[in-house]
């Protein structure tokens, strides 16, 4: 019996990642790098560490990880300016299937917890939610189990009475490597070779976990 579902945001519930990753573009490009040398999809979810170890890999030890995530934030921030999210398919069919069978649902995610407040009042969904985890407020973040871990904790539950529902690699592989079943949401990549031992489940879209849970 599930009691709880730990939710990821950016790409599961909103289609935002494109927009993080069109923007990871830009401050690459405004850094003075080659923007088209480096796959940005390896950034989606990853915490301080693991984005610097990729760029690292990439770009050389010298790379200056805070000026490109700085200037990220600054260009992308000024496009929500005048622009705005939409709900990934299925999100309040499936959260409402959650809430009716007594699941409580979390968000976790690596985005501040007063970001994910604003967005989740913004789009109507923050009723759903018992509460909110962010991986800024943990040690490590994904794809690191940190965040998840302390989500079993708030919840006081085990980790085999939790669901955990991602779309990219490093939320999959934090989820699992803090022993609970990850349902895959497949926003901007698939399952494949990269996460495919991780996942419990695909669904089609969010309403999708009624078939599975």
């Amino acid at each position: 019996m599930k009691k709880a579902a730990f939710i990821d945001l950016d790409g599961t519930l909103l289609d935002s990642e494109a927009i993080y990753q069109r923007f990871w573009k830009v401050a690459l490009k405004l850094a003075g790098y080659d923007r088209d040398k480096a796959d940005t999809l390896k950034l989606r979810s990853a915490d301080h560490e693991a984005a610097k170890a990729y760029l690292s890999s990439v770009y050389g030890p010298n790379v200056n990880v805070d000026e490109i995530r700085n200037i990220r934030k600054r260009e992308m921030n000024e496009w929500l300016l005048t622009h705005e999210y939409q709900l990934k398919p299925g999100v309040k069919e499936g959260l409402q299937y959650l809430n009716d069978k007594g699941i409580a649902c979390y968000i976790v995610s690596a985005t501040a917890k007063s970001t994910i407040l604003e967005l989740l009042q913004k789009y109507g969904i923050r009723d759903y939610f018992r509460d909110v985890l962010s991986a800024k407020d943990v040690k490590r973040g994904k794809p690191n189990p940190d965040v998840y871990l302390k989500a079993l904790e708030l919840s006081k539950i085990d980790a085999s009475e939790a669901i955990a529902v991602e779309d990219a690699p490093n939320g999959i592989v934090a989820a699992y490597r803090a022993g609970i079943d990850v349902y895959m949401v497949p926003d901007l990549s698939p399952n494949n070779e990269e996460t495919r031992a991780y996942v419990k489940g695909v669904l089609k879209d969010f309403s999708d976990i009624r078939n599975f849970i």
